[in-house]
């Protein structure tokens, strides 16, 4: 690897979080921007939310914008999620490599947060929808070398509560994953560096939070492979949390993952189980909640490689000094014959 690319590219990182700490120390106890606190995919959720330095399929567009870069090819990833109060929360990310070095994505986000019933002037009720939430992102992101990946997205974010107040704001994502070595992988991500969310006078600050994670690959054994990943997450209206996460694959064709959510005030322990088939990948999860009803999410996922062009190398043809039968053999050679003894004859007589 190239350290005179790879130091300025981890000064920079340092200093970029070492003027967010503050901020996200400081930062106002509440925020905002209920749908970009919720988790992408299930297969993370499985893993206890451990996904920064791992993020190796379309879900790195929210998770770490700087892998995005390493996971070649064509890659699609949907999810549902029935959460509590009958909300509903939905999800599509696209990620396409771009040569060998750049890759792009594009994702969108819907969140229905549960209807609630309010008091007219006139006593009467009417259910309106508590707040809705949509989020169109698009991300890119680069290899400066073989093992370093950064990139970076962008968020439109709207929110309408109860049919009525409308906002609409703007954030940023900045991500770097770093290749240790063909298993181990460290991963830095600092997600919604924006505007505030303003509902006419009244606003709120956007969910900043910084993430760092690794990841370790390892092979068990002959079709058995494993993962362990821990992230260390700091919100700006919370303190710092851990996330601890385990998958094992067999034959890759089935996984099963569990998870633990350390530092959470209700979540805690998750587990899920992954199912793949030619370019096909369906994951399931849940997570506990304290007092609560579970969560369960379902995500669909397609992976397509990207497509090798074989250049035919090009051979010359070979040359043939004597073609057809073998009577203009016999023809071509009294011919070569005259022609030798002529220049003989030619030399005897230059002589004289």
């Amino acid at each position: 690897m190239k350290i005179k690319k790879v130091v300025p590219c981890l000064i920079f990182v340092a200093l970029f979080f070492s003027q967010t700490g503050p901020g996200l120390a400081e930062a106002s106890s509440t925020s905002g921007g209920l749908v970009l606190k919720q988790a992408v995919g299930a297969r993370a959720l499985g893993m206890g939310e451990a996904f920064t330095g791992v993020a190796d399929d379309a879900t790195a567009l929210y998770w770490n914008v700087g892998a995005m870069s390493r996971n070649r090819g064509c890659r699609v990833s949907t999810s549902y999620l029935q959460g509590l109060a009958e909300s509903a929360y939905e999800q599509i990310m696209f990620t396409q490599s771009l040569g060998k070095s750049d890759s792009f994505g594009l994702g969108l986000v819907l969140l229905q947060a549960g209807k609630i019933t309010l008091d007219n002037p006139d006593g009467s009720e009417s259910e309106v929808e508590s707040q809705s939430d949509i989020v169109i992102s698009a991300g890119y992101g680069r290899n400066l070398t073989k093992k370093l990946g950064v990139g970076m997205g962008l968020k439109l974010y709207n929110s309408t509560l109860i049919e009525e107040e409308t906002a609409t704001a703007l954030a940023v994502d900045f991500g770097m994953l770093l290749a240790i070595n063909n298993n181990l992988s460290v991963g830095l991500s600092l997600q919604n560096v924006g505007t505030e969310i303003k509902y006419k006078e009244e606003g709120d600050s956007m969910p900043l939070t910084a993430r760092v994670g690794s990841a370790y690959k390892m092979a068990l054994a002959r079709k058995h492979e494993g993962v362990i990943a821990v992230d260390l997450v700091k919100p700006n209206d919370e303190d710092f949390t851990a996330n601890l996460g385990l998958e094992y694959w067999y034959d890759k064709m089935l996984a099963l993952r569990a998870g633990y959510k350390v530092g959470y005030e209700l979540e805690g322990f998750t587990a899920g189980f992954g199912l793949h088939w030619n370019v096909f990948r369906i994951d399931y999860a849940f997570g506990m909640i304290k007092d609560l009803d579970s969560t369960h999410k379902v995500s669909l996922a397609l992976e397509l490689k990207p497509v090798k062009v074989v250049k035919k190398k090009a051979y010359a043809k070979p040359v043939k000094r004597y073609a057809g039968t073998a009577k203009a053999y016999r023809k071509t050679a009294k011919t070569s014959k005259k022609s030798k003894t002529k220049k003989k004859s030619g030399k005897s007589k230059y002589r004289k």
